[in-house]
């Protein structure tokens, strides 16, 4: 996905390698950055060089503005989606948090097949049937229920109440 940016550079830092300095700069700008139309910037892939060799100067300071032009890795959670995760925590009143990349999803006990039982001393959900546990640390397979984007994060719900989701064997 291909986004623009203004990266402001010292005088100073003109001396140095440049191209460097824009690539550090940009990524102290867009790390950990959310946005609700496009997700969590992951990765910067490319910075295109074109506008590399022409900054425009501002008055007063000498500071040097470059338009760069750039393209990310984003990760977006959509509703209906399947993703895999790690579980991260597991709450003795039911359900549990998994995390995906930057993000938490949680998933209530009603999200939680019924062949699962919660095992409140172990802090962990046991299916009798197959000899599982959900607990923290285990990998599994989810589907997105909701992806609501509030107070400038995404605070996705999940379920595992689904043919071929649940506990995935490493």
């Amino acid at each position: 996905m291909k986004f623009i940016k203004d990266v402001t550079v010292s005088p100073a830092d003109l001396s140095k390698d440049l191209k460097k300095i824009l690539k550090l700069k940009l990524l102290e700008y867009t790390s950990g950055t959310v946005h609700p139309e496009y997700g969590y910037f992951i990765k910067i892939i490319k910075i295109y060089d074109e506008n590399v060799r022409t900054g425009l100067i501002m008055e007063g300071s000498g500071d040097i503005i470059f338009k760069l032009e750039y393209d990310v890795l984003v990760m977006r959670p959509f509703e209906g989606e399947v993703a895999e995760g790690i579980i991260d925590n597991v709450f003795d009143v039911g359900g549990f948090l998994v995390n995906v990349g930057p993000m938490k999803i949680f998933i209530s006990k009603d999200d939680i097949s019924e062949n699962y039982a919660l095992d409140k001393n172990n802090l962990c959900y046991k299916n009798e049937r197959n000899d599982t546990e959900l607990k923290k640390g285990t990998k599994i397979r989810f589907r997105y229920k909701a992806t609501q984007f509030k107070d400038g994060d995404f605070k996705p719900t999940g379920t595992i109440r689904d043919n071929y989701l649940g506990y995935i064997d490493d």
